[in-house]
């Protein structure tokens, strides 16, 4: 029965937990540009909670926080059981972000805030504390959230809004050289008078609209009205010299126009303030559509340690474009407005698998584009591949394209998605796409070079390297001299499949016969000019086209003496994935060495801990239903406690020697 009701308990416990960060994912709004989700428990469980105290009694937090260094991150009033979030939102005049996170003792919390201020009471039931300029924490009993603004520039570059809040623009001009006094003479007249007509003593005032506050009366810096006048500017005739070079002349218009740039600055900071109160008094009243039920699903469904999420990519990679508006652009015709991209959510994780380390991303696509993209990566990896990955592959790269798909599609994409920008040249362009489409044939192309290609690093090589130097006789005259030097590289191979290998073969030939390369043993040896560099050399096996740097590799597997064990590891992620690339870490380090290459005594420790690092990869299964999915892993040292504790020890270290 007791053991019955424990479980209830623990039930109940688990179910009122995620109530909790349910509701507070409802604080977010639907228009939120990015959001952040921060699996606290998680972190702090796979980080060690007393590492994190041990790092957090080391840089000070403890103390400068006012708690005693024997306290713990247990006792600072956060709720640690509880998903935290960030999130941006943005209008054509403000951008917002705020990070809202659970309490659990509101007294222990209030205690971190003692040197920000005094605390205040705000509205709806919380209290706010005064922070730096552009940003306010408000809390009460559960929850605690910071929120900031930032005026966007171009909003407030704009003359006619600018002109609308009371910001003046004024130029100061610079006196040029002596000799040009009399041309500058008449550029500073005009400006002077431009200056005078700004500042017209009987211009009216502008209302700023923004509304009061509402809960809590703030003071936010001085808002000039467009009335305020400006030290009168004395009249200056064209042909008073005097006054001209007046050095006090010089000093007042200075001073004038550095007077009106703090006044413009003191009406932007006290819209901003204004702003960022009334964005903190619509948060919590609950004013606001909050966060889809599909969004809020995408956030916390299989949550890692912290989740990144972009409801509507295109929208942001559109604001991201600097030039939307841009004249030039638009006399051009081309609508930037106008692009699509065909993508549609995105998401990526931070996850701890043991002593592993992820990054997984993923980009929802659009139906058209998510067939599209399946027909151009539908092509496997060439099975002979693998015996190239052997145990002494220091790295890798990957990729398999349809090639004929690729070809075929991709005038199609061009055209859906980016002919757009173009406006009234949109139908040239198509019909260019077309025209293109049809003169290439697709199939013949994918014969010569399907789409499947590998490069691998495998170990280090001493090169002959030929290099041209100078001597010099008494009357410093140079003549060129020939010299010869030996230097340790790394050597790589590039392979691609090519079922019809007739037009790399001619190509191949004709080289040999102009004398540009040569044949030996069925290797084709490219040298460079100048002897600058070393030469390329080309073999032709099966359907295979190899291009590589050493001429002994390529010979070894001409003869078919490519005996060396195969890397498990990589052949296992070449064979899984669309796209592939992996460096063994442990290899590093003995190459590094092996080149002559000194990290410096700062990187000599880290360095030499890579011998028990596995390796970092980078690849992508292409597209699983709708998304295009991609990861980043990295093998960290095995630990008893995982990755972010290996982590944190090495933080540590690092903070023990200073």
């Amino acid at each position: 029965m007791k053991s019955k009701i424990i479980l209830v308990g623990l039930a109940y416990l688990s179910f009122m937990a995620n109530v909790k960060s349910q509701d507070l994912i409802k604080q977010i709004p639907e228009d939120a540009e990015i959001i952040a989700a921060f699996n606290v428990k998680d972190i702090v469980q796979k980080a060690n909670a007393n590492k994190l105290n041990e790092l957090l009694q080391k840089t000070g937090f403890f103390e400068k926080s006012g708690i005693s260094a024997s306290n713990d991150i247990k006792n600072l009033g956060v709720d640690l059981s509880q998903t935290a979030y960030f999130y941006t939102r943005k209008t054509d005049s403000i951008s917002f972000t705020e990070f809202i996170f659970s309490l659990d003792n509101k007294g222990q919390f209030e205690k971190l805030l003692h040197e920000a201020g005094e605390p205040k009471a705000f509205a709806n039931g919380y209290t706010s504390i005064g922070l730096k300029a552009g940003s306010m924490l408000v809390y009460n009993d559960r929850v605690a959230r910071f929120i900031s603004a930032t005026t966007n520039t171009n909003f407030l570059d704009n003359d006619s809004i600018a002109n609308h809040y009371g910001i003046k623009k004024v130029d100061y001009v610079a006196r040029p050289s002596d000799d040009d006094d009399e041309a500058w003479a008449d550029t500073t007249v005009a400006a002077v008078d431009s200056v005078a007509a700004v500042w017209d003593e009987d211009e009216k005032p502008l209302a700023v609209p923004v509304a009061p506050p509402v809960a809590i009366a703030v003071e936010p810096d001085t808002i000039v009205a467009a009335t305020e006048a400006f030290p009168p500017v004395a009249d200056i005739a064209i042909g008073d010299a005097v006054e001209m070079h007046d050095p006090s002349y010089y000093d007042s218009l200075y001073t004038a126009y550095e007077d009106q740039n703090r006044k413009n600055d003191s009406i932007r900071n006290g819209l901003r303030d204004k702003w960022l109160l009334n964005e903190a008094n619509r948060l919590l009243s609950g004013n606001y559509k909050s966060l889809s039920n599909a969004d809020r699903e995408k956030v916390l469904k299989n949550l890692g340690l912290i989740r990144l999420y972009v409801p509507h990519v295109e929208d942001l990679y559109r604001g991201l474009m600097p030039y939307t508006t841009s004249l030039p652009y638009y006399y051009m015709g081309i609508k930037l407005d106008k692009f699509k991209t065909g993508y549609q959510d995105g998401l990526l994780d931070l996850v701890q698998e043991g002593n592993v380390l992820k990054l997984k991303g993923s980009v929802g696509l659009d139906k058209t584009l998510a067939e599209m993209t399946k027909r151009m990566y539908a092509r496997k990896p060439n099975s002979k591949f693998s015996k190239y990955l052997t145990d002494k592959t220091l790295g890798f790269f990957n990729v398999n394209i349809n090639s004929e798909a690729y070809l075929r599609e991709m005038p199609a994409y061009m055209a859906k998605y980016y002919s757009g920008l173009l406006g009234p040249q949109q139908d040239v362009v198509e019909w260019g796409l077309m025209a293109l489409e049809i003169a290439l044939d697709e199939k013949a192309i994918a014969q010569v070079m399907p789409g499947d290609h590998l490069v691998v690093v495998n170990g280090l090589r001493k090169f002959k390297k030929d290099y041209i130097d100078y001597t010099y006789d008494d009357d410093y005259n140079a003549t060129e001299v020939k010299k010869t030097k030996e230097e340790t590289l790394p050597v790589f191979i590039w392979m691609f499949t090519s079922k019809d290998q007739r037009l790399i073969k001619k190509g191949l030939e004709m080289a040999v016969s102009k004398n540009v390369g040569q044949i030996h043993d069925g290797i084709y040896a490219f040298s460079t000019k100048k002897a600058m560099d070393f030469p390329m050399y080309v073999l032709l096996k099966e359907d295979l086209v190899m291009v590589s740097n050493d001429s002994l590799s390529l010979n070894d597997i001409r003869q078919n003496k490519m005996n060396a064990p195969a890397n498990k590891d990589f052949v296992k992620l070449m064979k899984q994935n669309k796209m592939s690339a992996a460096i063994d870490l442990q290899k590093l380090p003995t190459m590094l060495k092996e080149m002559g290459v000194t990290p410096g005594k700062q990187w000599e420790e880290t360095l030499a801990q890579l011998n028990q690092y596995g390796s970092t990869a980078l690849t992508s299964k292409g597209v699983v239903g709708n998304r295009a999915e991609a990861e980043m892993s990295t093998r960290l040292p095995q630990t008893n406690d995982g990755a972010i504790s290996y982590l944190l020890d090495q933080i540590l270290a690092e903070l023990n020697k200073k």
